[in-house]
């Protein structure tokens, strides 16, 4: 699945229900919505580090560098603020949200007492929606030694 795939996936489980979703529909989207981070981060490691499709990659290696991404290496990786600091605004602001969507995730998928603003509303999330996006667009129009560098960054552990 592409990133863009999990944004339309929240949108949808928005709509439902219309113009008030369940709170079901509303976790289903946040969680989305943070897959949507991961697997743009994801993508951008594989793309980066091995190539994109229209090169001669091996889909073999694309494959592994896309699935080493792990959720708490990339988080606390991203938590790092010396390093960090050391990015663009664009990248350090896609590592922001990506730390705040993993705990959102977190409590929208395995705490029913989560306290979002109880309860859930379709603003709420939808703003949520827009600001992802924002920062999933900033960030792939990062410069490309930036991006490369960051997913090296977050894919391996520094020694």
């Amino acid at each position: 699945m592409l990133p863009e795939d999990f944004i339309s996936l929240a949108k949808h489980d928005l709509r439902q229900n219309s113009p008030n979703p369940s709170q079901v529909a509303l976790r289903r989207a946040l969680s989305a919505v943070y897959y949507a981070m991961f697997h743009t981060l994801a993508k951008a490691g594989a793309d980066m580090l091995i190539g994109k499709p229209s090169t001669s990659r091996s889909k073999c290696s694309w494959q592994r560098v896309y699935r080493g991404l792990d959720h708490g290496r990339a988080k606390t990786a991203c938590r790092n603020r010396e390093v960090m600091s050391q990015f663009s605004p664009s990248v350090r602001r896609f590592g922001n949200l990506f730390v705040t969507m993993q705990g959102i995730r977190h409590s929208a998928d395995y705490d029913p007492y989560a306290n979002f603003g109880e309860p859930l509303t379709k603003h709420f999330v939808e703003g949520i929606i827009e600001d992802v996006v924002r920062k999933m667009e900033d960030f792939n129009t990062a410069d490309k030694k930036e991006r490369k560098d960051f997913s090296s960054y977050v894919l391996f552990r520094s020694r």
